[in-house]
């Protein structure tokens, strides 16, 4: 058995349950990453109290929670090549990152290898918020020498927002 914070109707916080669930395994095309940070965005509050929204990202209940996740890969199905057991990692599963171990295909667009450096409480917040940034940052197209007002920059987006900017801006 693992753990996993689950929510069987919609609501606030007070929906989510710590629970003990069967350990998922990787099949075919998959990898299981033991998850040790768990990033927690806007997103998924939003999804796990709005039926409407939910349903927009074929989410149902009962629904595991969160997005962002990262850690370690401890099984790896025999065909899947650019992952091995041991590899730090980070990614995104949409509604199951909240828990023991996480199940993603792989190679995919949502499983990366964690830079060196690079802590798995910081690696837990890039999918989400770390792609939502440097989507905006690249959409403004920005020249050297230009100056960018990043509002709410206390807010995940806003800081890798700000830290993009700053970092094309020495470029």
């Amino acid at each position: 058995m693992s753990r996993a914070v689950i929510y069987e109707m919609f609501g606030g916080p007070e929906v989510l349950e710590l629970r003990e669930v069967p350990e998922p395994h990787a099949g075919p095309g998959e990898v299981r990453v033991r998850v040790a940070a768990a990033g927690l965005n806007p997103m998924d509050w939003v999804i796990a109290s709005r039926p409407e929204v939910a349903e927009q990202f074929g989410i149902t209940v009962p629904s595991g929670f969160g997005s962002d996740f990262a850690d370690v890969v401890d099984e790896v199905d025999g065909g899947v090549a650019g992952f091995a057991g041991g590899d730090r990692v980070y990614g995104g599963a949409l509604g199951s990152a909240v828990a023991d171990f996480v199940v993603v295909r792989a190679p995919s667009d949502r499983l990366w290898h964690t830079p060196g450096g690079i802590s798995d409480e910081v690696a837990g917040t890039l999918p989400v918020a770390g792609l939502t940034a440097a989507a905006a940052v690249a959409a403004i197209d920005l020249r050297p020498g230009d100056t960018v007002l990043v509002g709410g920059a206390a807010g995940g987006v806003g800081v890798f927002a700000y830290s993009s900017r700053s970092s094309q801006a020495r470029e």
